[in-house]
């Protein structure tokens, strides 16, 4: 009988493995925990406006603060504009990115085309009823193991005080 098959190494073996598994775990916790703790912020919103491909293109400034310090490793970000109403204005995803301790600024192009923006474009500019905005987001880390998702809300009345539109 070989004598690493033994009661006791197999009691070793089987302790080991669960302390691995243990840690992985508490390791994972450890930084979905993190990424909660991530702050996101836009500052600033460029504009571009493509008239031979009928759509608009609006590029939120994101800025990713981390307050945790160290290296975080991003998979990606992507998610959806919509409505109160659930209506999808257009969807966007950035790539990998890394987040040192501090902050990063991500520009996220979000190709607004379709008939739902119109409606709700149109309708802000002649019943002065402008909508609220959401930007569905997740954080995507580890492969998409670990999904962060979070929501920005707009209310894009504000742009209407902002230039006097009226």
């Amino acid at each position: 009988m070989n004598d690493f098959c033994t009661v006791d190494n197999k009691k070793l073996v089987l302790a080991g493995g669960l302390g691995i598994g243990a840690y992985l775990l508490y390791r994972s916790l450890q930084l979905r925990q993190t990424v909660k703790n991530i702050q996101a912020y836009v500052q600033g919103i460029d504009v571009d406006i493509f008239k031979t491909q009928k759509n608009i293109r609006v590029i939120p400034n994101l800025v990713i603060v981390n307050p945790i310090g160290g290296v975080l490793n991003i998979s990606n970000i992507f998610g959806t504009l919509t409505d109160e109403s659930g209506n999808t204005f257009g969807r966007f995803q950035t790539g990998r990115i890394t987040i040192s301790g501090g902050s990063v600024s991500v520009k996220v192009p979000i190709i607004i085309n379709g008939l739902n923006a119109f409606i709700a474009f149109t309708d802000a500019a002649t019943n002065n009823k402008w909508p609220v905005l959401k930007l569905n987001y997740t954080i995507s880390l580890a492969g998409g193991i670990l999904p962060i998702r979070q929501t920005l809300t707009f209310d894009t009345a504000v742009i209407q005080k902002i230039i006097n539109w009226k």
